[in-house]
Formats: structure tokens, C-alpha cells, sequence
């Protein structure tokens, strides 16, 4: 049986317990009350870094049934080094969230915050945000936290790592502008070997928020480097696609990408 790194755990559980977890007996979370649930219902909590090893244990003295089951990836899957670029976080409610690299925490969006909180926008049941890594995050183990509130009935429902396109770091380049497609209102942070070259602001469709809408603008003349990358740091809308006169004409960019 091959190590194994375990991602989440899930749960389903009426009433409130507060639990204990060990990989292969060490500590991975200790005396964690849970949220309260008026009725039998699921929860998933991803863990935090280091949960590393064969056999993971739940220690409760909860009473009712308490139904369990963890996520879990083998440990070869992690073995290339590799760049990331952000999280994609479904969620429902609020939650509160940490992002770590080889289990060392690492500051969200650009900023010196590290934990960010996110709630659902327009009423929605649920929604998806991204969570940016800091510039230049080479790592082989990343891992999104949950901080548990027992107080707050927002989870995490999933999230999805994605890594920065190769066509963004494909040797030494000239960069001239931007071309970006988004939903509402975005400010971002255009980052060249790790410096923020240009920052844009842009503003929602004046017709309709919900509306995508595709701008270009220029980037500072001598843009020219290793690796671009593109941080949203704040507002409520998305980004659909990001790309520069450059990686635009890269024949091998993977269509599926942003």
C-alpha cells in the first residue's frame, strides 16, 4: 500500500461533536468542535499540511452515529516540483481559508493576509472564488486549509489546484499588453519573475454587471522575462481568460487553460 496524502475528510453527523485526527498516530488536528447540525447532514473540512502516511484515525467520544470517510491522493502523485497559481474554491456560506506550499503557509491574492475569508455572492447557495498563491510558488505539496468556525455553517465543497500554464513560462519573452475577458468588477496584478509590473482596475459592463466583456491595455515598455503571471487581489467579478500579445501566438497553449 503506498503513502498516502490525505486532503479532507468528510462527515455526516447530527448534533455537535468535536473530534481528533492522527496519521499513522501522530497529531493532524486536535479537539476540533465541529458546526452544529439540526439534522443528519454531510460536511467536508479540508485538512491542514503534513497529513501524510498510512492509516488515519478519528478520535471522538460522540455518542450518535457519526458516518466518516477521508480524501486522500498517493504520495507519487506529488512527485514533480511544480508552479502554482491558485485555488478554485466551491464553497456555500462563509469560510475561512489557508493555502500552504510543502507545508509552509503562504500569503493570499498578493497581499499580506494569511487567511482569507469568502462568502457567497448575490444570494447564491453556493459559489467559487480563486485563491492566488504568492508569485513564483515552485513547490511539490500544496494544500488548502478550512478553518473550522463551530459557529459558522459555511464549508468548503470542494477545490481544485490549478498550476500555471507552461505557455507563461516558456523561456525568455517580451510582453507588450494584456487581453482580458471578465465578469464584473477585477483588480489585478500583472507580475513579471515574481515583480508587479502593472496593476489594472476593471470596471464592470456599464449595462450589465453580469456581462462578460473583453479590454485590452499596455504593459510597461520593456516587459520582457521568464515567467508572467496574473493575480486577481480584489473585487466581486471574474476573470475568463487572461493572455498577453505573447503567449496569444504560443502554437502549443493548451485550449483548456486560463
Amino acid at each position: 500500500m503506498a503513502r498516502q496524502v490525505f486532503q479532507a475528510i468528510n462527515l455526516r453527523y447530527e448534533g455537535q461533536p468535536t473530534i481528533s485526527i492522527t496519521i499513522d498516530g501522530v497529531a493532524l488536528v486536535t479537539n476540533q468542535q465541529l458546526p452544529n447540525h439540526a439534522s443528519l447532514s454531510q460536511r467536508r473540512i479540508p485538512l491542514p499540511p503534513g497529513g501524510v502516511g498510512y492509516e488515519p484515525q478519528v478520535q471522538t467520544s460522540f455518542t450518535k452515529p457519526l458516518n466518516i470517510s477521508f480524501e486522500s491522493a498517493p504520495e507519487q502523485t506529488y512527485a514533480n516540483q511544480q508552479l502554482f497559481h491558485y485555488y478554485e474554491v466551491q464553497f456555500k456560506g462563509t469560510v475561512e481559508v489557508e493555502i500552504y506550499a510543502d507545508e509552509v503557509q503562504k500569503t493570499i491574492n498578493n497581499s499580506s493576509l494569511t487567511k482569507l475569508s469568502l462568502s457567497t455572492r448575490d444570494n447564491r447557495e453556493q459559489d467559487t472564488r480563486r485563491v492566488f498563491f504568492p508569485p513564483l510558488t515552485y513547490g511539490w505539496f500544496p494544500q488548502l486549509k478550512a478553518v473550522v468556525n463551530p459557529l459558522q455553517d459555511g464549508q468548503v465543497l470542494s477545490e481544485r489546484l490549478r498550476m500555471l500554464p507552461a505557455r507563461f513560462s516558456r523561456g525568455l519573452k517580451d510582453h507588450a499588453e494584456v487581453q482580458v475577458t471578465h465578469q464584473g468588477s477585477v483588480l489585478v496584478d500583472v507580475v513579471l519573475d515574481g515583480r508587479v509590473i502593472q496593476e489594472f482596475n476593471f470596471p464592470p459592463d456599464p449595462f450589465s454587471a453580469s456581462t462578460y466583456i473583453t479590454e485590452k491595455e499596455y504593459l510597461p515598455s520593456g516587459s520582457r522575462g521568464h515567467v508572467l503571471q496574473w493575480i486577481q487581489t480584489s473585487g466581486d467579478g471574474e476573470i475568463a481568460v487572461f493572455e498577453t500579445d505573447t503567449t496569444l501566438t504560443d502554437r502549443d497553449q493548451p485550449q483548456a487553460e486560463i
